[in-house]
This record gives C-alpha cells, structure tokens and sequence, in this order.
C-alpha cells in the first residue's frame, strides 16, 4: 500500500486576478446650472420679501393696537384721578375738588395732555397742565370726533370740532365730552390713530364713562 501522495496532485492553483482601476472621471456628478440656480435664487428672494412684508404688517397692527390701548389707559387714568380724589398743587395750594380730563388738539397732532380742570369749566387751559403724552413711530392721531345727543357726529379732519375734552368729575364715573368753541355735550368721542402703513385703531369713549378699542374703524 502506497502512502506516499504526490504532493502536487493535491495543490490547489489559485490564480490571481490584478484588481483593475476604473477612471469614472466626471460620471455620477451633478450639479446645478445657471438656470437652475437664478430660479431658486428667485424663489427664494420672493419667499423672503412675503415674510418680510408679513411680519412688518403683524408688527405694525401690534404697534397701532398698543398705541390705541395707550390712550385708552390715558383716559381711565383721568377717570380714576377724578373719582378718588387726587389733590392738584394750584398756584393758591393743593386742591382735591377737581375734575381732571384728556385734551385732544387737531394742531397737536402727536401728543395729547391729561389736565386737571381747575376753574371747572370742562376744558383745558394751560396751567392746568399735569402730563403730555408724545405719539412715536410715525404713527399720529389722524383725527377725533364727537357725537351730540340726536344729531351728526362732528370730526376735526372735516373742520367740525378743532379739540376736544374729555373730563370725570366725582363723585359720577361718567365723562363730560366736550369741544370749546362749542356748547354741544356729545354723548360720545372717538379718537382715530393711524400708522405710517396706514393701520387704524379707534378709541370709542362714552358719556356713560364705557371706554372701548375698535380694531377696524
């Protein structure tokens, strides 16, 4: 018995294969053309400008309507002032039996005064000065108006009324509506803001002493 195997019957041959290099150049890249990218280039500048515009239209509605609050806080201010009782340093001393009101002057188209009606007249004079209120932001009062019992509102854009008074005298929280120049009592006052994009809040007062914001007047 032969047990001696020849080596080589056994042997496995391999054989070897190189590994081949494939030059792929440029193939599979992609990228964008000129075209392509003006289009989204444009796209995207027209979805920026919406935003923009958007978000400066929310903002200056915020802005009015805070605006509009503001003069709305004024106003209650001089009510709460004229209900409790809150002394006023006169030339003669200090007085606590005073009305004190809001005066509105289509000349003064920026500001607006809180005053304390001294001699009791239910109009503003100019010692009777407590705070002026400044109107910022390009916004500004665009006009107010005033409505007498059974008749026409009368507006300062139209020449009807030139200012206009808002007073509370204890011990009635109700408000004296007043124009000088004028022997009307209105039963309500509106004072219309606008914003340089041309939103507009209104502040509805009436005689009652109620004081409202309108959001679209």
């Amino acid at each position: 018995m032969n047990f001696f195997k020849n080596k080589n019957s056994d042997q496995e041959k391999f054989t070897s294969t190189p590994f081949q290099k494939k030059d792929v150049g440029l193939q599979g890249k992609w990228g964008f053309t000129l075209i392509e990218l003006l289009i989204v280039s444009a796209i995207f500048v027209t979805v920026t400008s919406i935003m923009m515009v958007r978000f400066s239209l929310f903002n200056n509605k915020i802005l009015t309507t805070n605006l509009a609050y503001d003069i709305a806080l004024s106003i209650r201010k001089a009510q709460t002032f004229g209900l409790n009782v809150r002394g006023f340093d006169a030339p003669g001393g200090v007085t606590f039996d005073t009305g004190y009101g809001i005066h509105f002057d289509d000349s003064s188209k920026t500001s607006y005064i809180l005053f304390a009606d001294l001699d009791g007249d239910k109009k503003y004079d100019p010692d009777e000065l407590v705070e002026s209120f400044s109107i910022g932001g390009g916004h500004f009062i665009e006009k107010f108006c005033a409505t007498p019992a059974g008749s026409r509102e009368s507006c300062s854009n139209s020449g009807g009324i030139g200012n206009l008074d808002i007073i509370f005298l204890r011990p009635d929280p109700d408000a004296f509506i007043k124009s000088y120049g004028s022997n009307a009592t209105y039963q309500s006052g509106v004072i219309t803001v606008i914003s340089p994009q041309g939103v507009r809040r209104a502040i509805q007062v009436y005689s009652t002493g109620q004081i409202s914001i309108v959001r679209n007047p």
